[in-house]
């Protein structure tokens, strides 16, 4: 009798589930379900690719299936060029960065042993949380190092040893004195509506051995030499220029080099612990992509604590698999990293507004939201917009909507009981990215160069310079033509998007009732970060990545709205096939270079990969003194001294050679230690073309002919085939009397 009571209560008149699903039988929301997915993977697979390596516009997404047929092929790839060092020069990258990281993550684990955050944490989440605050605290203190002149092997050995004394003895005093950890199933189901529990979908946490192929070739890929112009230009190149200066410095002709660069400490900490700035670099890329599997354990964590355990489960695969995360990942971006800090922050507020709803109103996960949102902020500047802004006012509206509906009080008491909640977060994020905009303001004269030029003097820009550097980086139009279209490409034609996340994040709004408020809430925040995108930004598509684990916990909601056996049947189905699907894309080459076992010394200057003017001039390095780069602004694999600067900075060509007699320019390059001079012709004409960033005018062929017949130059013979023109600075011809 109870359990036929029991029954009738979780069905409706219609015969579906209280939380709409079917009860195991073939019910229409299944009906409906399948032919959502179904219409939306034929969109998915039908459209065209925007870009791809080979540079056709042509290929649909159908065709990345290929590599399937000819498994051989891929295999083959993996290990081209292996060679038995291929193995020891891994082991050095990984054991760099393995130690980075587990200081990183015992200096984060004592911040929340001191706090007395661990005791409101599972163990997940534990870990989760001191990697993350462990990495970005590592970060801070290799700024500060940096901006002391400090980047010593030393100091960090020092610091490296002291941290593991104190997390020894705390991890002693915890084991002897401190209280059993907290369950973390029991922790989370604790955390979750009681309703309906037993109508849950229920997932094995061994699925997650899904994600090990994923995790592995991220990895493995990050070891690999970098290969995008970003990274080339100052993700990579700052960091090379702070480690051989022996401290972080303001570099006038690399504007990228002077805005946060919270990631890239890592690889500037790698090239200090090796001692080798080309093995720190790989060091730091591999640390850059453990951001990406520690989201998705932060989503196992979430699905665990908010939703259900399988939520977490479907969420990490889902997101971990998706080629746009293997991509910047892999490729030592950032977003990996701006990803994972903006979820915890939202992750601590949410808790904390579960906390503060059930009258407990501790303001320790408001400071470890607030430490979250300025970890990304130090990633990148529009984390100020993404994270920052509507975390805060979702802090603030949570503050009011409490006071409002207790008791009457007082206007003074509403303000206090909104000041307190809100300026621990804002303190904390201070805390958190306040030194990069404070070197900013002591080194540039503006804390956030180099924007807001308007509201902060910038003695170090001219207006040209502001006026190129906004009109390129705002918004190309308001149209709403526009703004259709990038919905369209957010929500399915974005090249390295995966299948499996938009259909079923959707599948959370329209079908799942129970976590509605949850899901709206992360789709309300997914919209207003697509919105922040399109308004603020020049709209590349990886700006919005960072908003990818937001759609992957609605993926994992979406998944978990029925538990009947046709719609276990229909996930696994279409899991399987997402997954292989994302594999075949990451691991075959098709999305970047999967010579996962080559030798890296061999890569180093493989032809493919590098400019051939660059490998001219590092193999003449002893005739090198200096090369002026014009046009050229992805100096990281020089190993000769090099003068560049980017599109955005004072053209430093033109400031030699501009009004002067070829007389003065050769005198001038001589005083600049200048032996070389490589022009670009490809990327100058890349920058000219319509729609791009545009380039200094005085850079034209005549000025090099020119200084070609006045003696100053002399030309260094190519092939035809050469994309640059590479010069000898020689002595000037004698005129006679």
């Amino acid at each position: 009798m109870a359990k036929s009571k029991q029954q009738r209560g979780r069905r409706s008149a219609s015969g579906r589930l209280a939380d709409g699903a079917p009860n195991g039988g073939l019910g229409w929301p299944l009906v409906l379900v399948w032919g959502w997915l179904g219409m939306y993977w034929a969109l998915y697979f039908a459209s065209p690719m925007s870009s791809t390596p080979a540079g056709s516009s042509l290929l649909r997404r159908w065709q990345l299936w290929s590599p399937m047929l000819l498994p051989d092929e891929t295999l083959h790839r993996w290990i081209e060029g292996f060679t038995p060092n291929s193995i020891t020069d891994r082991a050095t990258i990984l054991g760099f960065a393995a130690a980075i990281f587990c200081v990183a993550t015992a200096t984060g684990w004592i911040c929340l042993q001191f706090s007395g955050l661990n005791r409101l944490l599972t163990r997940l989440e534990r870990f989760v949380f001191s990697a993350a605050a462990g990495l970005n605290l590592t970060s801070l203190a290799t700024l500060a190092l940096g901006l002391g002149g400090w980047l010593r092997l030393e100091y960090f050995v020092a610091a490296a040893l002291a941290i593991a004394i104190v997390a020894s003895v705390l991890g002693w005093r915890s084991l002897k004195f401190g209280e059993p950890p907290r369950d973390a199933d029991h922790a989370s189901l604790q955390s979750r509506p009681k309703k309906d529990t037993a109508a849950d979908l229920r997932l094995s946490p061994a699925w997650l051995w899904l994600g090990v192929p994923f995790l592995v070739a991220i990895v493995l890929s990050a070891m690999l030499p970098p290969l995008d112009f970003d990274v080339l230009e100052y993700h990579l190149q700052a960091p090379k220029e702070f480690y051989q200066a022996g401290r972080i410095i303001f570099l006038p002709h690399n504007v990228y080099a002077n805005m946060p660069l919270g990631t890239e400490m890592l690889s500037l900490l790698g090239m200090v612990v090796s001692r080798d700035w080309w093995t720190g670099a790989l060091v730091g890329k591999t640390l850059i992509a453990c951001f990406s599997p520690l989201t998705a354990l932060a989503l196992v964590a979430a699905g665990r604590r908010f939703v259900t355990p399988a939520a977490g489960v479907i969420a990490a695969l889902t997101y971990i698999s998706i080629p746009w995360i293997a991509l910047v990942s892999t490729q030592g971006l950032v977003e990996g990293g701006f990803a994972l800090y903006l979820l915890l922050a939202l992750y601590a507020v949410l808790q904390w507004r579960k906390d503060w709803q059930s009258g407990e109103h501790s303001t320790k996960l408001l400071a470890l939201a607030g430490f979250m949102a300025g970890a990304a902020v130090c990633c990148k500047y529009p984390a100020v917009v993404f994270c920052v802004l509507p975390l805060a006012a979702g802090v603030g509206y949570i503050a009011i909507l409490s006071t409002r509906v207790s008791a009457k009080r007082a206007f003074t008491a509403e303000l206090q009981a909104l000041a307190e909640p809100l300026g621990i977060f804002l303190l904390f994020t201070v805390l958190s990215c306040g030194l990069w905009f404070g070197k900013n303001a002591v080194l540039s004269g503006n804390p956030s160069y180099p924007l807001l030029a308007g509201v902060f003097d910038s003695p170090k820009r001219t207006p040209d310079e502001l006026e190129r550097w906004d009109r390129v980086h705002g918004a190309p139009n308001y149209e709403f033509s526009d703004l259709a279209e990038q919905v369209g490409n957010v929500a399915l034609r974005s090249d390295w998007l995966s299948p499996l996340v938009m259909p079923l994040a959707a599948l959370a709004l329209v079908v799942q009732s129970r976590w509605r408020g949850l899901s709206w809430t992360l789709a309300g925040y997914f919209g207003f970060v697509f919105l922040a995108w399109w308004l603020l930004t020049h709209r590349i598509d990886r700006f919005w990545i960072p908003a990818l684990p937001i759609a992957a916990l609605l993926a994992g909601i979406g998944a978990t709205w029925s538990d009947s056996k046709w719609w276990r049947a229909t996930l696994a189905v279409i899991g399987a096939a997402g997954l292989a699907f994302n594999l075949v894309v990451i691991a075959s080459g098709e999305l970047s270079d999967s010579r996962y076992l080559a030798d890296l010394d061999e890569l180093r200057v493989d032809p493919a990969r590098i400019d051939p003017w660059h490998r001219y001039l590092n193999e003449r390095g002893n005739e090198v003194t200096g090369v002026l780069l014009v046009g050229d602004a992805q100096p990281f694999d020089l190993e000769v001294p090099v003068t560049y600067n980017t599109v955005f900075d004072d053209c430093i060509f033109e400031q030699i050679a501009r009004r002067r007699t070829p007389e003065q320019v050769h005198a001038e390059l001589a005083e600049r230690n200048i032996s070389h001079v490589y022009v670009a012709w490809g990327e100058i004409r890349r920058y000219r073309s319509p729609g791009n960033y545009g380039i200094c005018d005085f850079i034209q062929p005549g000025v090099f002919e020119k200084l070609l017949s006045a003696g100053v130059l002399e030309s260094v013979p190519s092939s035809k085939d050469d994309p640059g023109q590479l010069f000898r600075v020689s002595a000037l011809r004698q005129e006679p009397h």
